[in-house]
């Protein structure tokens, strides 16, 4: 169980505390998200789709210190033909995490507090709903219904050097067990991991145009469910990207990889994995409006063998009203999941779509 990729990106889009400047810069932050994706074809055909609700309240109350809040409300199911096999929904974790930033403000330091008001001792009937969410492949909005109560402790630096503007950043997340499902009738208690975290960044203009490169490495202790303890592995995770004016348009192109080194699953060995993303798109001026198409291929290996491909396209496009930002997207996906053991693919197709609302 992991905390959501969608919610961190979207405090991470908000005011942050070096930006502050008083209470007159508090935003709030709703984004409405559909995900849904039709794997096989014919009578093995199934579907797992996931509509989700994130918030984000974020609080600077004097130039050096901000509070941030984010809670979402999901709801996930597997179908089979015309039955729902499994579904979960309701109100997920909340994360509060307060931003102090030194005299400079080149120096930042962070506590955070996972609250647990999600789901928890979920029962049978909605464990393959809650459990597919979380694949890193296909990268739903939120990945997991309840992590727990957790804390995490983290700072960050920043500085100019020469032409390029570098970042360092470490954390630490600290979890307690909980109950995570409820197995004909027992309570099965999950305790994460530990996790330490170390980030470096690197930005600098380039001509017009803006580059960026960022490294993030994952170390995490061992899992514990029940009596049985196992590893999922540290995670690697490297990004880059690249914008440039062409004419009347702006190009952009990125990419991150995602490698997931050797663990310790409950049967044996858990193998490497990796993914790998590559995206490409413009953006113009449409009126009133700033459109921005875009595409994106992503591939999956598990041991160095291909496990999955999938290739994504979508649109976005920004308006702003007053004090309101609108971002409404939507973007198609098609490919392949792969048995690594004979071979065989197996389709996928998928329809995503949101609508983010931004207020400051």
């Amino acid at each position: 169980m992991t905390r959501s990729l969608l919610a961190a990106a979207l405090v991470a889009a908000l005011p942050a505390a070096v930006h502050a400047q008083g209470p007159g810069d508090a935003a709030i932050l709703v984004a409405p998200h559909f995900a849904s994706y039709d794997i096989g074809t014919g009578a093995a055909k199934y579907s797992i789709s996931q509509t989700a609700l994130p918030i984000v309240v974020t609080m600077p109350f004097t130039q050096r210190f901000s509070v941030d809040l984010t809670t979402a409300f999901a709801s996930a199911k597997v179908t089979r033909g015309d039955t729902t096999s499994s579904s979960i929904s309701g109100l997920t974790d909340t994360q509060i995490r307060a931003n102090y930033a030194m005299a400079e403000r080149n120096v930042v330091f962070t506590l955070g507090l996972n609250l647990p008001t999600g789901q928890y001792t979920i029962p049978e009937d909605q464990t393959e709903a809650a459990g597919q969410i979380g694949n890193d492949f296909l990268n739903f909005p939120i990945s997991a219904m309840g992590n727990g109560l957790a804390g995490t402790g983290g700072v960050a630096y920043a500085r100019e050097l020469g032409a390029w503007n570098f970042g360092a950043g470490a954390s630490f997340r600290k979890s307690t067990e909980f109950a995570a499902y409820d197995v004909s009738g027992t309570d099965l208690r999950f305790q994460p991991a530990d996790e330490m975290r170390l980030s470096l960044g690197l930005d600098r203009p380039v001509r017009d145009g803006q580059v960026q490169f960022g490294l993030s490495y994952s170390a995490f202790g061992e899992d514990a469910a029940d009596s049985t303890t196992y590893s999922t592995g540290d995670r690697l995770i490297l990004s880059g990207s690249w914008s440039f004016p062409v004419k009347s348009t702006t190009v952009f192109l990125s990419g991150w990889n995602l490698y997931r080194m050797a663990g310790q699953q409950f049967a044996g060995d858990a193998p490497p994995e990796n993914v790998a993303n590559v995206s490409g798109g413009v953006s113009f001026q449409a009126g009133p409006a700033l459109v921005q198409p875009n595409v994106e291929i992503r591939l999956w290996q598990v041991d160095g063998i291909k496990a999955g491909n999938l290739f994504n396209t979508g649109v976005r496009v920004r308006l702003s009203a007053g004090k309101f930002s609108f971002y409404p997207q939507v973007g198609y996906s098609a490919g392949n999941l792969y048995d690594i053991s004979s071979g065989a693919g197996t389709a996928v197709k998928g329809l995503r779509s949101s609508l983010t609302v931004r207020w400051n």
